[in-house]
């Protein structure tokens, strides 16, 4: 009988697993990603990966995927506010091009939350809302191609529907549309941008 009850907890974790690893589709840009990096989607949903490496010897995949599994279960159970799942396991796999290496893909309803989980601000919303929130302040000097601007109070009303990212995270960041306006440091990439050179925090405006 113990030997049935331990295999009927452990049919348990692994269909919980399941449950939780809801994976997209094949062609998910985040599932190519060898290193840390996120994807602010435009619904304001965020994808997250982390890549670590995890000998053979030491962890096998069900074990750290156990491991999310909790994590992210404790997670969702200190801050779920209605029917919004905050936090997704996506995946957790092993990297082809290194046998130790495992990514952790996760998807979180929002930017607040996955800054709550990763313990950084990280904020996507509209301009207006973000100064509401006081995320950003008047008097803001950022940059683009030609020069810089300051979001005084002519360039808030004029910019206010925009996007605008506001984070300390710093990494490779996707965004869903160009940047337009950000701090001094960003690098910009063709779908993206950079802030690991970043000192400070990382303000960026978006096309839209």
């Amino acid at each position: 009988m113990k030997k049935f009850g331990r295999w009927i907890a452990r049919l348990i974790a692994i269909l919980t697993m399941t449950l939780v690893l809801v994976g997209c589709g094949e062609d998910e840009a985040w599932k190519k990603w060898t290193t840390e990096q996120m994807a602010i989607e435009k619904d304001g949903q965020v994808v997250y990966c982390v890549v670590d490496s995890f000998e053979k010897n030491f962890y096998d995949l069900e074990e750290l995927t156990g491991m999310a599994v909790k994590e992210v279960a404790q997670f969702n159970g200190a801050n779920k506010t209605g029917d919004t799942t905050p936090a997704t396991i996506l995946e957790v796999a092993r990297l082809t091009e290194d046998e130790n290496a495992v990514r952790v893909a996760y998807q979180f309803d929002k930017g607040s939350t996955c800054g709550s989980f990763l313990g950084v601000p990280l904020y996507y919303e509209t301009v207006e809302e973000t100064f509401e929130q006081k995320h950003v302040f008047t008097g803001t000097v950022l940059y683009d191609k030609e020069g810089s601007i300051t979001l005084d109070e002519p360039n808030k009303v004029k910019l206010r529907t925009k996007h605008i990212l506001v984070t300390d995270f710093k990494g490779v960041i996707h965004l869903p549309e160009e940047a337009l306006y950000y701090t001094n440091g960003v690098k910009l990439l063709s779908d993206g941008i950079d802030t690991t050179g970043c000192e400070d925090t990382v303000i960026v405006i978006l096309k839209k």
